[in-house]
């Protein structure tokens, strides 16, 4: 049987959990993956950032899946992707491959290409603060993205104007 699978990687986990928002991924969702290498880059061991212990509490709440890559020496054409957008690629091909429909949630630019080029479906941040207000989670997307910018994540303006301009904003 087929299965319908989101696989996170660290930058959008952060981003929300920056804003308070990272329910938004189990609202939508229900269940998230991520890799071993995504879980050791949204929480490295001693190097603790400002939304470790949310990002904590949530892994606990037991709505994000951990999951091991295949340990077959695949490797992105691109050399340059970080190890945890690298992981998340490789386990989205992989699921994809045996049937699954895939959806990859990645911000980054080299990362969204690599996945791109292998046919994997993507959605980012801002993206996926749009489907919460079409889907009646948020009452608005403009105050969310704006707080996201100011936290010092960034979101090209044409992607802010098109989720506002989807959002009727």
């Amino acid at each position: 049987m087929n299965r319908r699978v989101v696989i996170a990687d660290a930058g959008p986990l952060i981003a929300l959990a920056r804003v308070g928002s990272l329910s938004l991924l189990r609202d939508l969702f229900g269940r998230v993956c991520i890799t071993r290498t995504v879980l050791n880059e949204i929480l490295p061991s001693g190097n603790a950032f400002p939304d470790a212990a949310l990002l904590s509490r949530t892994l606990a709440e037991g709505w994000i899946d951990l999951v091991d890559e295949p340990a077959d020496g695949w490797k992105p054409l691109n050399p340059g992707i970080d190890p945890g957008e690298a992981s998340a690629i490789h386990v989205a091909c992989r699921w994809r491959d045996t049937g699954d429909a895939v959806l990859l949630v990645m911000d980054d630019h080299a990362g969204r290409l690599e996945a791109k080029s292998h046919g994997i479906a993507l959605i980012g941040t801002a993206a996926v603060i749009g489907l919460a207000r079409t889907g009646g989670l948020i009452p608005a997307v403009r105050p969310l993205l704006e707080r996201l910018t100011q936290a010092g994540y960034f979101i090209g303006s044409s992607v802010i104007a098109a989720i506002l301009t989807d959002a009727d904003e």
